[in-house]
């Protein structure tokens, strides 16, 4: 019987608003052939939310402001050099977005991009990040003005 490694990560949705619709940053890896969200492994000493921030700081180049927790998705995979069984589990935040440029993504991102809600939706590459950016966008339209 093969055990698995427990791995746990963050990430966010960061988001802004132009014209009254949900904008957020998707990051482009593997060559620019995956579309996803930001997220990395916490690091010693850190908390899920400050490791989360900091995570979409270093891959897609933005500040943002915590706005809500997202929940938890989870996955397995097999690392293709070490053959290391993982059992992941990322958590999720939303974020304000307060400043940045994604033309200042980190090196391991091939690209980091703003789209339109709906079209993210669409572009994101994994079933379970599109769940989480449902869940960001009915948290979004629960915001009052002046949150959002």
């Amino acid at each position: 019987m093969t055990r698995a490694t427990v791995q746990r990560s963050v990430g966010g949705v960061i988001y802004r608003e132009r014209e009254g619709e949900m904008w957020v940053v998707l990051i482009a890896t593997r060559g620019g052939k995956t579309w996803g969200l930001p997220k990395g492994l916490i690091e010693k000493g850190e908390k899920p939310l400050e490791a989360a921030v900091r995570e979409v700081r270093e891959e897609a180049g933005l500040q943002g402001d915590p706005v809500a927790d997202l929940g938890h998705i989870e996955y397995w995979y097999r690392d293709s050099k070490s053959k290391v069984l993982y059992h992941k589990f990322v958590q999720y935040y939303l974020l304000n977005y307060v400043g940045g440029d994604v033309a200042d993504h980190g090196w391991e991102v091939d690209e980091a991009r703003w789209f339109p809600v709906g079209d993210a939706l669409e572009t994101v590459s994994y079933e379970n990040e599109r769940e989480v950016l449902s869940s960001a966008q009915e948290r979004w339209r629960g915001l009052s003005p002046r949150d959002a």
